[in-house]
């Protein structure tokens, strides 16, 4: 039986230079490969997220098998994957184009070439491969469970159709129970963009996250040499740009119809964040966008959010955002200039002069309170870690609170957000709305110490909220400090 050495003493994979961040990711490959047994792993995340990036890399890395599976036949998948299994063992047959009859024949000849070692196995765009050849989930569940569970066969099934990774693991899907690890591709927060845009200050960094976002896809795009205006009339409002259209397809590669869902989404770029505000932006009954607003939200393209006083199953009061900073950038600014022709008539530079720069502010508004939320969650400054933090909004929404974090031991934070200064109004108002808040809370969360923070991107406060945050009163948190955590 062979010895299970513990993580401390194996031999780490190094990770190349070229791969970003992704630690936990690779520290998770590297464990997986040196563990004396077999595993099988679903690797998720949405598209541009640096999945293939990172797992060509850690095939490279192991010499393992990395394969992209396209929306090609079987016949065709099953002979392009025969090619890569014979180029990695020398077999001339294979590499110079005779592909395995079927799947089971090209699984056994893994099966024999792993039992002298770790073998990698990546099948990258795994619902692609499925589509194909829908047997394929049950063939390789019987590989599995009868011919991999002695061997060193590491298999990752990797795939940005985020939904369809997640149906794989259904109790009535033949790999249901299979999964030994998950490796998640979330999109880079905050701390990531400096990296690729060394140059900037603290608010175009802020501006930059607002526009592009977090995926590595789209930011190892950013020229670091050019203003962000320049970046963003180069890679989104020229009609040729990487980026101008990367929205408009977004879901293209997953749904044959997908009208109603683009939909869904510009009603909430454009300001439509309640259940029957949307259903009357797109001008049809609730029960019919049920479905495609559970789907979006599997593919982690819209962000359900509730009032944090509120339980998630239940609450009726749910408020619906984009998930992605880039995705309501262009469906509110560049959406409509595409439908009025603009793009084509008019110069990159002049409409961000013109349509973007003048109400680029009220959009970072919104981007600037998640990252407020998202500091909250992980900064050392505060004088407790939060077990919850969101925003809450009373049953009218004309009472609000940006930021809201709860602690172990009934702290309770409340926290304005502003783009802008934060005035002396502003604080007024937060604490009467604490008290508001306070009274929704249960009985068991109730009675510890409130603390106020203000949160300004400029760090531009009133003469009140000045002394307060200088007496220590008010916690203050200017927008660069969110880039420290």
């Amino acid at each position: 039986m062979p010895i299970s050495v513990p993580p401390s003493l194996r031999p780490s994979i190094p990770k190349p230079p070229e791969v970003v961040d992704r630690d936990a990711v690779w520290g998770a490959l590297s464990d997986m490969w040196h563990r004396p047994e077999a595993a099988l792993l679903m690797g998720l995340g949405r598209r541009r997220a640096g999945k293939s990036w990172v797992l060509a890399r850690f095939a490279r890395a192991v010499h393992g098998i990395y394969y992209q599976a396209t929306k090609r036949t079987e016949t065709e998948q099953l002979a392009a994957l025969s090619q890569l299994v014979g180029e990695r063992f020398g077999d001339a047959a294979l590499s110079q184009g005779v592909a395995f009859p079927h799947w089971d024949a090209l699984f056994g000849y893994l099966t024999r070439q792993a039992a002298g070692g770790p073998l990698l196995l990546v099948l990258d765009e795994f619902p692609y491969l499925a589509e194909a050849a829908p047997a394929l989930p049950s063939i390789l569940q019987a590989v599995w469970d009868h011919q991999w569970s002695g061997a060193q066969v590491k298999v990752i099934l990797n795939g940005s159709h985020i939904s369809a990774m997640r149906r794989l693991e259904a109790s009535d899907q033949p790999l249901y129970g299979r999964r030994t690890g998950r490796l998640q591709f979330p999109p880079f927060t905050l701390e990531h963009v400096p990296a690729f845009v060394p140059g900037y200050g603290a608010r175009d960094v802020l501006r930059t996250y607002g526009i592009f976002g977090g995926l590595p896809g789209h930011l190892a795009l950013l020229r670091p040499d050019e203003s962000l205006a320049a970046n963003v009339a180069r890679l989104i409002l020229d009609p040729g740009g990487r980026l101008a259209d990367d929205a408009e397809r977004l879901l293209d590669g997953f749904l044959g119809e997908a009208d109603v869902h683009y939909s869904i989404l510009q009603a909430i770029a454009n300001g439509q964040h309640t259940w029957s505000r949307i259903t009357s932006r797109v001008g049809k009954p609730g029960g019919s966008l049920s479905r495609p607003m559970r789907w979006l939200e599997e593919m982690q393209v819209v962000a359900r959010h509730v009032p944090i006083t509120d339980d998630p199953r239940t609450s009726r009061r749910a408020s619906y955002r984009l998930a992605d900073p880039y995705l309501a950038f262009w469906h509110r600014f560049v959406a409509p200039l595409v439908a009025a022709g603009e793009t084509s008539l008019t110069s990159p530079d002049a409409l961000w002069s013109a349509r973007i720069a003048p109400a680029l502010n009220d959009h970072m508004g919104h981007v600037f309170e998640e990252l407020c939320r998202g500091w909250a969650a992980r900064s050392t400054r505060l004088p407790f870690r939060p077990v919850r933090v969101g925003a809450w909004w009373d049953g009218t929404s004309e009472h609000e609170i940006d930021v809201v974090a709860l602690g172990p031991d009934r702290e309770l934070l409340v926290g304005e957000c502003k783009w802008g200064p934060v005035d002396d109004h502003d604080l007024v108002r937060l604490r009467a709305r604490a008290t508001r808040l306070h009274a929704e809370l249960p009985a068991s969360a109730q009675g510890g110490p409130l603390i106020v923070a203000c949160f300004s991107a400029r760090g531009e406060w009133g003469p009140g909220v000045a002394r307060d945050i200088a007496s220590g009163a008010v916690q203050g948190v200017r927008g660069e400090e969110l880039l420290a955590g």
